[in-house]
């Protein structure tokens, strides 16, 4: 490597260079704000379409004539949308290309939000939210993969972390949309979380690049990974014939497979009961809440004001741990965070129907429960190399679903043995608690596996 005169570095084409090396001594510039703020903006419209059903619901179901114990199933049929498309667009991130799949699934859940919008019976809104959710699930896993795979090591959970809040701007989002919208029609929700992300996908096209690990694994034209280095690290120059390699190369096995071998197999286990946990408790208390509210009395502008304030204090809780986790190990502060959520979730079982109550108790959860579920997604990706980063963070969010799809049924049935909305939050707490333990023990997995 030779210097060049002020506007960059000459690699010789004999020399092999280390892309992941100048990735992480990049110094943070406009591309990186630009690749996550791309990412951010479709998982911004990602948490407005999933939390637009749990908006909608009680609209919804008087419309349609549909039980709340049967709201458990339209909710789960999303859920599980969500589990197979987080595996199969994890996996086919990997072979097709993040970007690709990252507008494919954008394509997928703007459309099917414009069908749900149509449904008029049970089985159609269960039809429509599946579809839904297998796009919604695989936008999150390629997007945390794309920003993981840009961002320098140094700021690379910080900034994946700072990406996924716009998941939970787009709840907050569309949480407000929905209290000026459902006056006029329920269905004018799914018309535009179905409108803007189709609309959104052209930018994407345009702006968004390739990563650079995926294309340096595919053997791609030198000449185009040496332009995208020169925009992560401007004044990178490189000969036509250089070499470019990676720190983790792709050893060319069935990515699934990758996940389990070299030593890899306890930590994802561990993994994969971390999000399964932890998920199960999230979804069913952020999907139920809003008809839970309304059972016990609080009018709409008061239910939206708590499931806001829980979004909000998802993104002030990413916001406060994204500097704490530079300095303090990534898995005791989601341990940490899981324990408190259950405590959170058992205060809010105890708070009486009075908004400002529950509003401060709901923001509160909302920093501690999901404020930690966002520091868990972005660190999911750095326990796997870049070769199969997307199936490893697709596979751990994709079990963890598994969690989401049985926990609003299992709300439901409960709600229809007769428990009320205080037991309801009180048995949510259990699952985080659990997600907390299981964190401590992959904690000192890892601190084995490091030496």
């Amino acid at each position: 490597m030779q210097p060049s005169g002020p506007r960059g570095v000459v690699e010789k084409a004999s020399v092999r260079v280390n892309v992941t090396a100048i990735i992480d001594s990049a110094a943070l510039n406009g591309f990186h704000i630009r690749v996550v703020g791309l990412c951010a903006l479709l998982i911004f419209l990602d948490g407005f379409d999933l939390q637009a059903i749990g908006y909608a619901a009680p609209a919804v179901s008087y419309a349609l004539g549909i039980s709340r114990p049967m709201l458990g199933p339209v909710f789960s049929a999303g859920f599980a949308g969500l589990t197979l498309g987080a595996m199969v667009f994890g996996l086919l991130g990997d072979r097709w290309g993040r970007k690709t799949v990252f507008v494919l699934c954008g394509m997928v859940f703007g459309l099917a939000s414009l069908g749900t919008a149509t449904a008029g019976s049970l089985m159609q809104l269960i039809a429509w939210r599946l579809v839904a959710g297998f796009g919604l699930g695989g936008a999150t896993p390629v997007a945390i993969t794309i920003a993981t795979d840009y961002c320098l090591a140094r700021m690379r959970a910080a900034l994946t972390m700072i990406m996924y809040c716009g998941f939970t701007l787009g709840g907050v989002f569309g949480g407000w949309v929905a209290s000026v919208i459902l006056p006029y029609g329920w269905e004018q929700l799914f018309y535009i979380g179905g409108a803007l992300p189709l609309l959104f996908i052209p930018l994407l096209i345009v702006a968004l690049p390739e990563t650079i690990e995926f294309l340096v694994n595919r053997n791609a034209d030198p000449a185009r990974i040496a332009s995208i280095l020169a925009r992560v690290r401007p004044g990178f120059t490189a000969a036509p014939d250089v070499v470019f390699v990676l720190d983790d190369q792709n050893a060319g096995g069935f990515p699934l497979m990758e996940l389990f071998r070299h030593g890899r197999a306890r930590r994802t286990l561990l993994l994969w009961a971390v999000f399964f946990c932890s998920l199960l408790a999230l979804f069913a208390f952020t999907t139920w809440l809003p008809t839970l509210l309304y059972s016990e009395g609080s009018s709409a502008l008061q239910i939206v004001g708590v499931t806001a304030a829980v979004q909000g204090g998802g993104l002030a809780g990413s916001l406060l741990l994204s500097p704490v986790v530079v300095r303090v190990r990534p898995f005791l502060v989601i341990a940490v965070g899981f324990l408190q959520a259950a405590l959170c979730l058992v205060l809010f079982s105890r708070m009486p129907p009075v908004y400002p109550l529950l509003a401060g108790t709901g923001l509160l959860t909302g920093i501690c429960f999901v404020g930690t579920q966002n520091l868990l997604n972005a660190m999911s990706a750095q326990l796997y190399p870049p070769a199969i980063r997307s199936t490893g963070v697709g596979w751990a969010i994709g079990i963890g679903r598994i969690g989401a799809i049985a926990g609003p049924s299992i709300a439901g049935l409960l709600l229809a043995l007769g428990f009320t909305p205080p037991d309801l939050f009180l048995v949510a707490a259990v699952p985080p608690a659990m997600a907390g333990l299981i964190a401590l023990v992959l904690l000192r997995s890892l601190r084995l596996a490091n030496g």
